[in-house]
């Protein structure tokens, strides 16, 4: 193994950059008290579901895209349920499973922190070509699929 400085390290590198866009995005967006109490992550996964209206998404969908567990994404949409953010719906073709629907209460708050997030976007990726972001994108989702082994 090559030895690194630990500043110089992937993990490093990518919890110092997670600590940054979080700041930023804290800068950014309402404080929690205007996103009715809903959590950082809650905010993610309830754009996940407002993103894509053309879809019908489950439980384990967000699992899957959010790397976590079945515990986890079930306190998150239990959450998001209570807080009056989406619904849960039967579906005709499996009994136990439930598709997740955002509310319009969920879709309003959405639009307006989507446009935060693309302010962070265009900073974080200020100065890169196309080529570079191309890139550093393939090898963050290389570095994720090894964390997954």
């Amino acid at each position: 193994m090559i030895a690194i400085e630990r500043q110089n390290s992937v993990g490093f590198l990518i919890r110092s950059m997670s600590n940054l866009l979080r700041r930023k995005m804290t800068e950014l967006a309402p404080p929690p008290g205007d996103r009715n109490g809903i959590t950082e992550t809650e905010c993610l996964i309830m754009g996940f579901l407002c993103d894509h209206p053309d879809r019908e998404l489950y439980q384990r969908d967000v699992e899957e895209v959010f790397c976590i567990r079945r515990s986890t994404a079930s306190r998150f949409l239990q959450n998001l349920e209570k807080d009056g953010m989406l619904t849960r719906q039967s579906v005709p073709q499996d009994a136990r499973l439930k598709k997740l629907v955002p509310t319009e209460k969920a879709i309003a708050i959405h639009e307006d922190i989507a446009e935060k997030f693309q302010i962070a976007e265009a900073l974080m990726t200020a100065g890169l070509t196309e080529e570079e972001l191309a890139q550093f994108i393939a090898t963050a989702r290389k570095i994720q699929r090894n964390l997954l082994e």
